[in-house]
Protein backbone atom coordinates (compact mmCIF):
# COMPACT_ATOMS: atom_id res chain seq x y z
CA UNK A 1 0.00 0.00 0.00
CA UNK A 2 1.34 3.43 -0.95
CA UNK A 3 2.26 5.92 1.74
CA UNK A 4 0.73 9.39 1.87
CA UNK A 5 3.99 10.85 0.53
CA UNK A 6 3.87 8.46 -2.42
CA UNK A 7 0.28 9.48 -3.12
CA UNK A 8 1.43 13.11 -3.06
CA UNK A 9 4.14 12.41 -5.61
CA UNK A 10 1.77 10.54 -7.89
CA UNK A 11 -0.83 13.30 -7.68
CA UNK A 12 1.64 16.12 -8.28
CA UNK A 13 3.05 14.33 -11.32
CA UNK A 14 -0.46 13.90 -12.73
CA UNK A 15 -1.36 17.56 -12.24
CA UNK A 16 1.94 18.75 -13.73
CA UNK A 17 1.43 16.55 -16.80
CA UNK A 18 -2.12 17.83 -17.22
CA UNK A 19 -1.42 21.57 -17.02
CA UNK A 20 1.56 21.22 -19.35
CA UNK A 21 -0.21 18.93 -21.78
CA UNK A 22 -2.69 19.63 -24.55
CA UNK A 23 -5.79 19.19 -22.35
CA UNK A 24 -4.83 21.62 -19.59
CA UNK A 25 -2.26 23.92 -21.15
CA UNK A 26 -4.53 26.95 -20.70
CA UNK A 27 -4.14 26.45 -16.95
CA UNK A 28 -0.38 26.27 -17.29
CA UNK A 29 -0.22 29.45 -19.35
CA UNK A 30 -2.32 31.45 -16.88
CA UNK A 31 -0.29 30.11 -13.98
CA UNK A 32 2.93 31.18 -15.70
CA UNK A 33 1.52 34.68 -16.24
CA UNK A 34 0.43 35.05 -12.61
CA UNK A 35 3.66 33.55 -11.27
CA UNK A 36 5.50 36.70 -12.30
CA UNK A 37 3.67 38.49 -9.48
CA UNK A 38 3.72 35.85 -6.75
CA UNK A 39 3.74 32.13 -6.07
CA UNK A 40 0.62 30.37 -7.39
CA UNK A 41 -1.25 27.35 -6.03
CA UNK A 42 -4.07 25.34 -7.57
CA UNK A 43 -6.44 24.87 -4.68
CA UNK A 44 -9.38 22.67 -3.75
CA UNK A 45 -11.41 21.26 -6.61
CA UNK A 46 -8.83 20.28 -9.24
CA UNK A 47 -6.34 18.49 -6.96
CA UNK A 48 -9.25 16.98 -5.01
CA UNK A 49 -10.91 15.61 -8.15
CA UNK A 50 -7.61 14.35 -9.56
CA UNK A 51 -7.03 12.51 -6.28
CA UNK A 52 -10.57 11.08 -6.29
CA UNK A 53 -11.15 10.11 -9.92
CA UNK A 54 -8.13 11.17 -11.98
CA UNK A 55 -7.81 13.70 -14.77
CA UNK A 56 -10.02 12.04 -17.39
CA UNK A 57 -12.65 14.45 -18.73
CA UNK A 58 -11.83 17.17 -16.22
CA UNK A 59 -13.69 20.33 -17.23
CA UNK A 60 -14.58 22.00 -13.94
CA UNK A 61 -13.69 25.46 -12.69
CA UNK A 62 -10.13 25.99 -11.47
CA UNK A 63 -9.34 27.79 -8.20
CA UNK A 64 -6.02 29.64 -8.04
CA UNK A 65 -4.50 31.49 -5.09
CA UNK A 66 -1.60 33.89 -5.58
CA UNK A 67 0.73 34.97 -2.78
CA UNK A 68 0.75 38.62 -3.78
CA UNK A 69 -0.92 41.79 -2.47
CA UNK A 70 -4.56 42.13 -3.45
CA UNK A 71 -3.93 45.39 -5.27
CA UNK A 72 -1.25 43.82 -7.44
CA UNK A 73 -3.54 40.96 -8.42
CA UNK A 74 -6.35 43.39 -9.26
CA UNK A 75 -4.04 45.37 -11.55
CA UNK A 76 -3.09 42.15 -13.34
CA UNK A 77 -6.57 40.69 -13.75
CA UNK A 78 -8.80 43.71 -14.41
CA UNK A 79 -7.27 44.42 -17.86
CA UNK A 80 -7.90 40.74 -18.71
CA UNK A 81 -11.63 41.19 -18.17
CA UNK A 82 -11.85 39.57 -14.74
CA UNK A 83 -14.89 40.34 -12.58
CA UNK A 84 -15.12 40.29 -8.81
CA UNK A 85 -16.83 37.12 -7.57
CA UNK A 86 -19.13 36.90 -4.57
CA UNK A 87 -16.39 35.91 -2.14
CA UNK A 88 -13.79 38.58 -2.87
CA UNK A 89 -11.82 36.88 -5.60
CA UNK A 90 -11.89 37.30 -9.36
CA UNK A 91 -13.78 35.31 -11.97
CA UNK A 92 -12.28 35.00 -15.43
CA UNK A 93 -12.48 32.75 -18.45
CA UNK A 94 -9.10 31.95 -19.93
CA UNK A 95 -8.97 29.54 -22.84
CA UNK A 96 -11.11 26.48 -22.14
CA UNK A 97 -11.50 27.00 -18.40
CA UNK A 98 -13.30 29.21 -15.92
CA UNK A 99 -11.09 30.40 -13.06
CA UNK A 100 -11.70 31.83 -9.62
CA UNK A 101 -8.53 33.60 -8.49
CA UNK A 102 -7.71 35.07 -5.08
CA UNK A 103 -4.87 36.95 -3.49
CA UNK A 104 -3.85 34.88 -0.46
CA UNK A 105 -4.80 37.67 1.93
CA UNK A 106 -8.29 37.91 0.42
CA UNK A 107 -9.33 34.25 0.67
CA UNK A 108 -12.48 34.14 2.77
CA UNK A 109 -11.28 32.52 6.00
CA UNK A 110 -8.21 34.75 6.04
CA UNK A 111 -10.04 38.02 5.38
CA UNK A 112 -12.67 37.04 7.98
CA UNK A 113 -9.92 36.67 10.58
CA UNK A 114 -10.55 32.95 11.15
CA UNK A 115 -7.18 31.66 9.98
CA UNK A 116 -3.76 33.34 10.08
CA UNK A 117 -1.59 32.51 7.09
CA UNK A 118 2.11 32.86 6.51
CA UNK A 119 2.24 31.09 3.17
CA UNK A 120 0.10 29.21 0.66
CA UNK A 121 0.54 26.02 2.70
CA UNK A 122 -1.74 27.46 5.40
CA UNK A 123 -4.67 27.31 2.96
CA UNK A 124 -5.26 23.72 4.07
CA UNK A 125 -6.69 25.17 7.31
CA UNK A 126 -9.31 27.27 5.52
CA UNK A 127 -11.69 24.83 3.78
CA UNK A 128 -15.06 23.64 5.04
CA UNK A 129 -14.61 20.05 3.78
CA UNK A 130 -11.48 18.11 4.63
CA UNK A 131 -11.48 16.73 1.08
CA UNK A 132 -10.90 20.28 -0.21
CA UNK A 133 -7.90 20.84 2.06
CA UNK A 134 -5.34 20.20 -0.64
CA UNK A 135 -3.30 22.35 -2.99
CA UNK A 136 -0.71 21.99 -5.72
CA UNK A 137 2.23 24.40 -5.56
CA UNK A 138 2.89 25.36 -9.16
CA UNK A 139 6.51 26.48 -8.76
CA UNK A 140 7.70 23.37 -6.98
CA UNK A 141 5.17 20.80 -8.24
CA UNK A 142 4.49 19.71 -4.67
CA UNK A 143 1.35 18.98 -2.67
CA UNK A 144 0.17 20.41 0.64
CA UNK A 145 -2.85 18.80 2.33
CA UNK A 146 -4.51 18.12 5.64
CA UNK A 147 -3.19 15.21 7.66
CA UNK A 148 -6.38 13.19 7.18
CA UNK A 149 -6.79 13.85 3.45
CA UNK A 150 -5.59 10.52 2.04
CA UNK A 151 -6.88 8.29 4.85
CA UNK A 152 -10.40 9.75 4.66
CA UNK A 153 -10.33 9.64 0.86
CA UNK A 154 -9.51 5.94 0.85
CA UNK A 155 -12.18 5.22 3.47
CA UNK A 156 -14.78 7.17 1.52
CA UNK A 157 -15.45 9.56 4.41
CA UNK A 158 -15.83 13.34 4.25
CA UNK A 159 -15.48 15.45 7.40
CA UNK A 160 -15.58 19.11 8.39
CA UNK A 161 -12.23 20.89 8.34
CA UNK A 162 -13.31 24.46 9.26
CA UNK A 163 -16.99 24.80 10.11
CA UNK A 164 -17.36 28.54 9.54
CA UNK A 165 -18.23 29.34 5.93
CA UNK A 166 -19.70 32.27 4.00
CA UNK A 167 -22.66 30.46 2.41
CA UNK A 168 -24.38 27.89 4.61
CA UNK A 169 -27.15 26.99 2.15
CA UNK A 170 -24.66 26.37 -0.64
CA UNK A 171 -22.52 24.33 1.74
CA UNK A 172 -25.51 22.17 2.70
CA UNK A 173 -26.22 21.51 -0.98
CA UNK A 174 -22.58 20.59 -1.56
CA UNK A 175 -22.84 18.19 1.40
CA UNK A 176 -25.82 16.50 -0.26
CA UNK A 177 -23.72 16.16 -3.42
CA UNK A 178 -21.01 14.42 -1.37
CA UNK A 179 -23.57 12.00 0.06
CA UNK A 180 -25.64 11.24 -3.04
CA UNK A 181 -23.66 12.12 -6.16
CA UNK A 182 -20.24 11.07 -4.86
CA UNK A 183 -21.70 8.29 -2.70
CA UNK A 184 -19.34 9.11 0.15
CA UNK A 185 -20.06 8.71 3.84
CA UNK A 186 -20.41 11.73 6.10
CA UNK A 187 -18.57 11.82 9.41
CA UNK A 188 -20.77 12.18 12.50
CA UNK A 189 -19.84 15.87 12.74
CA UNK A 190 -20.71 16.55 9.11
CA UNK A 191 -23.89 14.48 9.36
CA UNK A 192 -25.03 16.50 12.38
CA UNK A 193 -24.23 19.72 10.53
CA UNK A 194 -26.32 18.59 7.57
CA UNK A 195 -29.31 17.48 9.62
CA UNK A 196 -29.32 20.63 11.76
CA UNK A 197 -28.89 22.85 8.70
CA UNK A 198 -31.73 21.20 6.82
CA UNK A 199 -34.01 21.58 9.83
CA UNK A 200 -33.45 25.34 9.66
CA UNK A 201 -32.97 25.99 5.94
CA UNK A 202 -34.74 23.17 4.09
CA UNK A 203 -36.80 25.39 1.79
CA UNK A 204 -33.78 27.50 0.85
CA UNK A 205 -31.70 24.37 0.24
CA UNK A 206 -34.35 22.91 -2.06
CA UNK A 207 -34.63 26.20 -3.94
CA UNK A 208 -30.86 26.59 -4.32
CA UNK A 209 -30.31 22.97 -5.35
CA UNK A 210 -33.02 23.09 -8.01
CA UNK A 211 -31.73 26.42 -9.31
CA UNK A 212 -28.31 24.79 -9.81
CA UNK A 213 -29.56 21.39 -10.96
CA UNK A 214 -26.99 21.22 -13.73
CA UNK A 215 -24.26 20.81 -11.12
CA UNK A 216 -26.07 18.35 -8.84
CA UNK A 217 -27.33 15.05 -10.19
CA UNK A 218 -29.29 14.25 -7.04
CA UNK A 219 -31.68 17.11 -7.79
CA UNK A 220 -32.92 15.12 -10.78
CA UNK A 221 -33.17 11.81 -8.87
CA UNK A 222 -34.69 12.68 -5.49
CA UNK A 223 -38.01 14.14 -4.40
CA UNK A 224 -36.14 16.83 -2.50
CA UNK A 225 -39.06 18.35 -0.67
CA UNK A 226 -40.02 14.97 0.79
CA UNK A 227 -36.58 13.49 1.32
CA UNK A 228 -34.85 16.48 2.84
CA UNK A 229 -37.82 17.39 4.98
CA UNK A 230 -37.49 14.13 6.88
CA UNK A 231 -33.75 13.56 6.86
CA UNK A 232 -33.61 14.90 10.43
CA UNK A 233 -35.13 11.59 11.54
CA UNK A 234 -31.88 9.82 10.66
CA UNK A 235 -29.55 8.75 13.44
CA UNK A 236 -26.24 10.57 12.87
CA UNK A 237 -24.08 9.44 15.80
CA UNK A 238 -22.24 7.11 13.42
CA UNK A 239 -22.40 9.48 10.46
CA UNK A 240 -24.44 9.02 7.31
CA UNK A 241 -23.53 6.28 4.85
CA UNK A 242 -24.87 6.26 1.33
CA UNK A 243 -25.19 2.47 1.23
CA UNK A 244 -27.32 2.40 4.37
CA UNK A 245 -29.59 5.15 3.13
CA UNK A 246 -30.08 3.43 -0.21
CA UNK A 247 -30.41 -0.14 1.07
CA UNK A 248 -34.19 -0.25 0.62
CA UNK A 249 -35.35 1.61 -2.46
CA UNK A 250 -38.87 2.95 -2.78
CA UNK A 251 -40.87 3.09 -6.00
CA UNK A 252 -40.69 6.54 -7.59
CA UNK A 253 -43.58 8.72 -6.54
CA UNK A 254 -44.35 6.94 -3.27
CA UNK A 255 -44.36 9.41 -0.40
CA UNK A 256 -42.14 8.91 2.60
CA UNK A 257 -43.45 7.96 6.04
CA UNK A 258 -43.27 10.23 9.08
CA UNK A 259 -39.61 9.37 9.50
CA UNK A 260 -37.47 8.77 6.45
CA UNK A 261 -35.74 5.41 6.77
CA UNK A 262 -34.66 5.46 3.15
CA UNK A 263 -33.87 8.18 0.67
CA UNK A 264 -34.70 7.02 -2.78
CA UNK A 265 -33.84 7.89 -6.40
Amino acid sequence: MQSADQHDLHLSAGIAAFIRGSEGDDIGRLVDHLDRFGEVAIFGGLPRDFARVGSANFNSDVDLVVDTPAGVLENVLRPMGAEVNRFGGYRIRYGRFEFDIWALERTWAVSAGLVAVQSLTDLVKTTFFDCDAILYHCRTSTISRSGSFWSNLHQGIVDINLEANPHQVGTLVRTLRVLFDWQQSLSPKLADYLVAGLAEHRAAVVQYALAHSGAYRFTRELDLDVALGELHCQETSNGLQFKQLMRHRRPRGKRASSCLNTIYP
